[in-house]
Formats: C-alpha cells, sequence, structure tokens
C-alpha cells in the first residue's frame, strides 16, 4: 500500500474511530469503493496507535486524575473513587477482551465482507436513534428533566464558557476540578462492556453502541461520552497488540513511511471527531449521525449490488 493509500485510509480511521458511525464499516467499505488493498496488520497497527494516541490527548484530564487518584490522592475518598472507576473500566473491558482473543479470528473470516459492513451501519443508526431517546434528557441534581440546561430556579454557573452541568461532575472547590464519573456504577459499565463486545462486528460502531447504551443504562450525557473513550483505551491498544504479535509472527515489517503518514492523519482527524462527538453528546444531538448511518448503509447496499 502506497504513502496516498495509507493517507487516505488513516483519513477514514481518524474520523469514523470516535464518530458514532463505524471505522471499521468505513475502512472495509472505503477499500473497496476506491479499490484499494486490504489494510495489512502493520497498516492497522499504526492507525489504532494513532487514534489512541488521540484519545489519550483529548481525555488527559481524567487519565491524569485517575494517575493522581491512585498514587498521590488527596484524601481516601479520592483514592476510592479512583479505583473504583479504574474497576469498571476493567469490568467493562472483559466481553469485549474475550471477544476479541477467542472468536476475533472467526468473526474477521465470517463478517468480513461489505455487506455486512453495510447492513452493520444500518444497524448502527437504530442504535443511535434509541440512544438519542435519553441523549435528549439530562440528569440535574438527582431528577431527569427534558431538553438539559439549568435546574430552574438556580443561577448558571460556568466552566470555560458554558453552563456548568452536572454533567461535567467536577469536584467544587479543589483547584484540580477533576472529573469522577460520578453517573457510572456496575450495572452500567456492564451493559457498556456487552455494546462494546457487540460492536467487533464490522459497521457496527463502537463509540456509538457504548455511548448509546450507557445513555439508555441511566448515564448522563457527558459520563457516557467520556466512560466510552476511557474505554476505547484498552480496546485499541489491545488491538494493537495483537496486531503487533501477528505481523512479527508472520515476519510483517511493522514500520513503514506510508504507515507512520496514514497513523499521523488518524491522529490529527481523530481529535476533530472526538471534539465533534462531544458536541454532538452535549447537545443531545446524537440522531444525525443516524441518519447518516442509515444513507451510508443503504447507498453501499446498491453500490455492492450494482457491482456484483
Amino acid at each position: 500500500m502506497n504513502a496516498v493509500q495509507a493517507i487516505l485510509l488513516g483519513l477514514i480511521q481518524g474520523l469514523t474511530e470516535f464518530l458514532p458511525v463505524s471505522s471499521s464499516g468505513h475502512l472495509l467499505l472505503g477499500s473497496l469503493v476506491l479499490g484499494f488493498p486490504a489494510p495489512g496488520l502493520s497498516l492497522s497497527l499504526l492507525l489504532h496507535l494513532g487514534t489512541a494516541t488521540a484519545t489519550v490527548v483529548m481525555l488527559w484530564d481524567e487519565i491524569l486524575w485517575l494517575l493522581k487518584g491512585i498514587l498521590r490522592p488527596g484524601s481516601r475518598s479520592e483514592r476510592s473513587r479512583a479505583l473504583s472507576v479504574v474497576g469498571l473500566l476493567a469490568v467493562a473491558s472483559v466481553p469485549g477482551a474475550v471477544v476479541g482473543v477467542f472468536f476475533g479470528n472467526f468473526l474477521d473470516t465470517v463478517f468480513s465482507s461489505g455487506g455486512v459492513a453495510a447492513l452493520g451501519l444500518i444497524l448502527t443508526g437504530f442504535i443511535l436513534k434509541g440512544g438519542s431517546r435519553e441523549d435528549i434528557r439530562e440528569i440535574s441534581d438527582g431528577k431527569v428533566r427534558p431538553g438539559g440546561g439549568e435546574p430552574e430556579g438556580r443561577p448558571a454557573r460556568r466552566l470555560r464558557g458554558r453552563p456548568l452541568r452536572r454533567g461535567d461532575y467536577r469536584r467544587q472547590g479543589r483547584e484540580d476540578d477533576a472529573p469522577v464519573l460520578s453517573t457510572v456504577n456496575m450495572r452500567r459499565a456492564i451493559i457498556v462492556g456487552l455494546s462494546q463486545a457487540v460492536a467487533v462486528i464490522p459497521g457496527i460502531s463502537r463509540s456509538g453502541a457504548t455511548i448509546a447504551s450507557g445513555l439508555l443504562s441511566g448515564m448522563d450525557r457527558e459520563d457516557a461520552a467520556r466512560f466510552s473513550f476511557l474505554l476505547a483505551l484498552p480496546a485499541i491498544f489491545g488491538g494493537a497488540f495483537l496486531d503487533f504479535r501477528e505481523a512479527v509472527a508472520m515476519g510483517e515489517p511493522v514500520l513503514s513511511l506510508a504507515g507512520l503518514l496514514g497513523a499521523a492523519v488518524a491522529f490529527l482527524t481523530g481529535l476533530v471527531a472526538l471534539s465533534l462527538v462531544f458536541r454532538a453528546v452535549r447537545k443531545g444531538d446524537l440522531r444525525k449521525y443516524a441518519y447518516y448511518c442509515w444513507a451510508a448503509g443503504a447507498l453501499s447496499l446498491v453500490y455492492l449490488m450494482v457491482r456484483a
């Protein structure tokens, strides 16, 4: 695969890894439509590392808070909450890890077709549509009110130029102002983890499935998005490690100029995509991605039938 092809696939990977429209489905369909060869293990590894780095940059505050909470906590309760969040992330990672390690190759063989990816995109649209019913509601001071915004009868406080919502879950009165993902509990984490495992099928968006299931399980908007992308880190790094191990076993070179260019593009576009997703979740506007998935899936099916 040449540099131009790697850059284009990096663009697709970076935008669709985080936008709730399925990166695996877009990479598969994009390669078919553009006539590219399927991405090799080394390119897949580097593209995933690019988007993983974008996630670390975007969620650096959360990651730093977890590290400080465990290693240098300001209080016993802070360490307890940090360990709790790490435990919830670990539990939620188990279903996807089990599916990836024990059934990954089987699923790749069975579902690695353009038709499956197109149908998966259509299914993702329904998942997002269902999640958007909860996305227009926001938890505020323990009471769910339609439309979000500030609680009635309370003055609006501001955080970085916008109204401070309970969804931010900042510890008021502390200089570090760290988030604590207060609406995430064991039951909700397991639900999100199971949805991530289902999203190994091409065309089903990992971020779309996990954010929507988080919202439907009762998480608030901010927590659903942040927990989804924190949960993506072990999944992305784990997938990259499996690709690395397989590439080494097959004697395939891991580093290449084309792959590094693709990874750089995936990183930059991933930052843009993450910003767009957080903005959409805060506005309760996931449904527009549902319409896109339906259109993209339907057009892909038409293209594949005409091409056959």
